[in-house]
């Protein structure tokens, strides 16, 4: 599951509050006036109820064996528990949407 729209340009309660879980959980640090990678950032994230269902559909397990150990992906803050869910931030899916928006630009 993706996280639910949430209105990231028009509410700077909702920006602060979304821009402080992508510091202390995934430790990413956006400027509160970035709305274009706040809104990237925000697509980058799914949410899964177990680590299992996590693993089932990303396929983290069998893309990379080595690192499929669920502490190293809380450790290195690829994957953090949040109210009994797995929030999953994809590294790879920023970094490509990242390029594009350069490109555009």
């Amino acid at each position: 599951m993706h996280l639910p729209v949430i209105d990231i340009k028009e509410n700077s309660l909702v920006r602060y509050g979304f821009r402080y879980l992508l510091e202390h959980e995934f430790d990413l640090y956006l400027h509160e006036d970035d709305v274009e990678r706040l809104e990237l950032a925000r697509n980058c994230i799914e949410i899964y109820e177990t680590e299992q269902e996590f693993f089932d559909k990303t396929g983290w397990k069998k893309d990379n064996p080595e690192i499929s150990d669920f502490h190293y992906l809380q450790e290195e803050r690829i994957c953090r528990l949040i109210d009994g869910k797995i929030w999953y931030f994809s590294g790879i899916q920023y970094a490509d949407g990242l390029r594009k928006l350069a490109q555009s630009n």
